[in-house]
């Protein structure tokens, strides 16, 4: 039996700086001759796309960014070729209903496959299966909380719930020759991962899974091999310019290349850079910093102290950029009123606190207290804060 050559990007969705390439499926100039290249010489190509397809412009109630592109910027993504995309991310819900509905849409009129999400918590589409002659590749994808839970009327996404996801891995690799997932979650730029993400990643390869990627921290983590399963830990962005100035670690991120035949697999990252519309292929291929910061989450696995301790200062570090944003939501929108408080009954203070916090303070607080992603960062925050308090 052949080879089968994957290539998997990143997060990708047109923006306001690159639409009118997108719209006109010029691809050379987005990503340039030698990506281009790349993906033509790949059986299957795959990417995740971050945000709705539509020219809906009736966002959901959120705190946040909410990311759509025009149905016509689609025709890039074709001209890639893209064969499969993911949807199970924070974003692809941002405009409800009518943004799922276009999106599927737009996707099906030009031959893209799907899967992350359904139209409603009964009918979530997990997984894809990809087929090479007799070798049948199953894509899997899951994300973490945010905006973006399907209800028992309503569309959303496949939720991490480690009991189900390891059960349904174990089930679909029975029924496959290699199963690659797709996760969605971690902390945003953070390069250096989190126990939380070691744990799920490793859980998933032992029920099965042969490669396991995180996306939406559009930062650049590291690479791991457990188990026989290659992990990537933070692949950073393919085509996302949803900021206008990022730093270089942000600028960088990865595309990964898979080879699988009758003996095995290899994975094999590819640099990319980003450009003021699109990315480029990395001609230097410097992949150090990865390569070291691998190479540290290893001993970390073996137990060094010092690994350990590198990584927890630069978790916390990463976390520590969100400081202001958690404690402003917090603060409400009078903040030096702390004596009138007590004087409050409890019905008078009830009152009180509905008129102290604007309604997107409020939803900032719920997301800090429901999302997996923010729920982490407050406690690293406040950790820390303890701990310079003693």
């Amino acid at each position: 039996m052949k080879c089968t050559r994957i290539i998997i990007a990143g997060d990708l969705m047109p923006m306001p700086c690159n639409y009118e390439l997108f719209s006109k499926g010029d691809t050379q100039a987005l990503f340039g001759k030698k990506l281009c290249d790349l993906f033509a010489s790949a059986d299957f190509r795959i990417c995740n796309l971050e945000g709705c397809f539509t020219d809906s412009d009736q966002p959901i109630e959120k705190i946040g960014p909410s990311i759509k592109a025009p149905t016509e910027t689609i025709r890039a993504v074709k001209a890639l070729g893209i064969d499969f995309a993911s949807l199970g991310n924070t974003h692809s819900m941002d405009y409800g209903r009518q943004g799922y509905l276009d999106t599927c849409r737009t996707l099906t009129q030009n031959g893209i496959g799907f899967f992350g999400w359904g139209e409603n918590a009964s009918s979530v589409k997990s997984h894809i299966e990809m087929t090479d002659g007799a070798r049948r590749i199953i894509l899997y994808n899951v994300t973490e909380r945010f905006e973006n839970a399907p209800q028992r009327d309503y569309p959303g996404v496949n939720l991490y719930d480690e009991y189900m996801v390891c059960r349904e891995l174990k089930e679909l690799r029975a029924q496959c020759d290699f199963l690659i997932v797709l996760y969605h979650g971690g902390i945003e730029g953070t390069h250096c991962n989190s126990e939380t993400m070691r744990r799920r990643f490793h859980r998933m390869a032992d029920n099965g899974a042969d490669v396991v990627i995180s996306q939406h921290t559009h930062a650049v983590g590291e690479e791991e091999r457990y188990n026989g399963a290659y992990l990537l830990y933070g692949q950073g962005n393919f085509c996302f310019h949803f900021r206008s100035d990022v730093t270089p670690l942000l600028a960088e991120g990865l595309i990964l290349e898979l080879v699988i035949d009758d003996d095995g697999f290899s994975a094999k990252p590819h640099r990319i850079l980003r450009t003021d519309s699109g990315c480029r292929y990395d001609e230097a291929q410097d992949l150090s910093g990865f390569y070291k910061r691998s190479k540290t989450h290893e001993r970390l696995l073996l137990g060094d102290e010092g690994a350990r301790e590198e990584f927890e200062d630069q978790f916390g570090k990463d976390c520590a950029n969100w400081a202001g944003i958690f404690f402003s939501l917090f603060r409400g929108t009078n903040p030096c009123d702390a004596e009138k408080r007590e004087t409050l009954g409890p019905a008078e203070f009830t009152e009180y606190l509905m008129n102290s916090y604007s309604r997107s303070q409020l939803l900032g607080i719920q997301m800090f207290m429901r999302n997996e992603e923010f729920n982490e960062i407050g406690r690293r925050i406040l950790s820390d804060l303890l701990k310079k308090k003693q």
